[in-house]
């Protein structure tokens, strides 16, 4: 709610399945087991599947022509006309399409019955099905609603299914940042050094002295301050956050509740409890006030904020875009209307304001934005692609 990413202390990694279960501060994901690289099969009575396993960047896609012969997500979008086999990274890599729609027929179209265009649409509908799952493992699974939300999306492939998992899962709005194909890197380069700290408590909160809790948190406060100093890295300024873990006496698991630093200055015990019943009831629906509540354990971060760089500007332009903006206009596959005349845009030359009515493809360097039958696309001030989600399931 006010835009922080969410961390957890434990976590399930690898899914229900074989889960592989940790205790250790991490931030609160959902991992999505298919991505462009996910290879394509038939399996026994017919059945297409798509992942987990992964192609990889070397042999990669059956398109990138390094020996890669299994179709993959990305070489259905390249059969599809998403994607430019001449203009793949700026033109840096050729896809090759005459064994991607060869390799797509042989392994996947015939043994289905279909045509290599069926067969690759079926592909992205299982693919986007896929992703869609992980998107309401965070929202509709934790009681929130998706449509009230934006979605961020990012990465070489992201913006190839935005506009399909936003309509799968009943989400209006998407925003595309600048350069999504280096988003994650640019994270890390400029993310603030982050050192978090975990003290066992099991008390109930009733029953804890602010004095005990006071000291576990200041020496936690003072380990991170000597790790900031010693890092090697000149921080901005230190910045320390308080949580804990806290449970309904008689419950097995606890939430993570952030805990403002005036609760502890006026020794407010009945704003810790009624904090911990709030996210309580965000997180499953209910709470109960009147209930006692065990503190599980006290955690501390520490920040050390990093200088940012500038934030990328585009220049204002009028709502239609440039004539040198749409590089040229072909033949792309959505579900509901076949094959249509798609323009296709350079995001470089697009500038604040323009407006793009689907469908539409907008290519940059690292990743392709496909704009779907219905669908609204604007440029804001900082270059973000904002999409309308239409009604077509395309």
């Amino acid at each position: 709610s006010e835009g922080r990413p969410l961390t957890t202390g434990s976590a399930l990694i690898g899914g229900y399945e074989r889960a592989l279960p940790i205790q250790i501060p991490m931030m609160d994901i959902h991992e999505v087991g298919t991505g462009g690289g996910s290879i394509a099969r038939v399996e026994t009575g017919n059945a297409l599947r798509v992942g987990p396993q992964s192609a990889g960047s070397i042999p990669g896609p059956v398109a990138y022509g390094r020996g890669g012969r299994e179709p993959t997500v990305t070489d259905a979008n390249l059969v599809l006309g998403r994607l430019d086999a001449d203009n793949f990274l700026g033109g840096e890599l050729k896809l090759d399409m005459d064994a991607c729609q060869r390799q797509m027929a042989e392994r996947i179209a015939t043994p289905l019955g279909l045509e290599p265009t069926e067969a690759a649409d079926g592909i992205l509908r299982i693919a986007v099905t896929q992703m869609s799952h992980a998107v309401k493992a965070v929202t509709t699974e934790r009681g929130l609603d998706a449509g009230s939300f934006t979605m961020v999306v990012y990465g070489g492939a992201g913006p190839l299914h935005a506009s399909a998992i936003a309509r799968e899962i009943g989400i209006r709005k998407v925003l595309i940042p600048y350069a999504p194909g280096y988003f994650s890197a640019y994270g890390m380069l400029f993310s603030d050094l982050r050192y978090d700290y975990v003290r066992s408590v099991f008390r109930k909160l009733n029953d804890v002295s602010f004095d005990e809790i006071e000291a576990a948190y200041q020496s936690m406060e003072d380990e991170g301050r000597a790790a900031l100093a010693q890092s090697g890295v000149k921080a901005d300024g230190v910045v320390v956050e308080r949580a804990a873990d806290m449970r309904y006496v008689g419950q097995e698991h606890a939430v993570t509740v952030d805990l403002p630093l005036a609760f502890f200055e006026g020794r407010d015990r009945s704003a810790i409890k009624r904090q911990f019943d709030e996210l309580h009831k965000v997180r499953y629906g209910t709470s109960a006030p009147k209930e006692p509540a065990d503190l599980v354990s006290l955690r501390v971060t520490v920040l050390g904020t990093m200088k940012k760089p500038p934030k990328h500007r585009v220049e204002a332009g009028a709502a239609r875009p440039e004539a040198a903006a749409r590089r040229t206009v072909k033949p792309v596959y959505f579900r509901a209307g076949g094959w249509a005349d798609t323009p296709v845009y350079r995001r470089d030359l697009l500038r604040a304001g323009n407006l793009i009515d689907g469908p539409a493809l907008v290519e940059e360097h690292a990743s392709t934005t496909v704009v779907q039958p219905g669908d609204a696309l604007r440029v804001d001030e900082l270059g973000n692609l904002q999409i309308d989600i239409g009604s077509d399931r395309s």
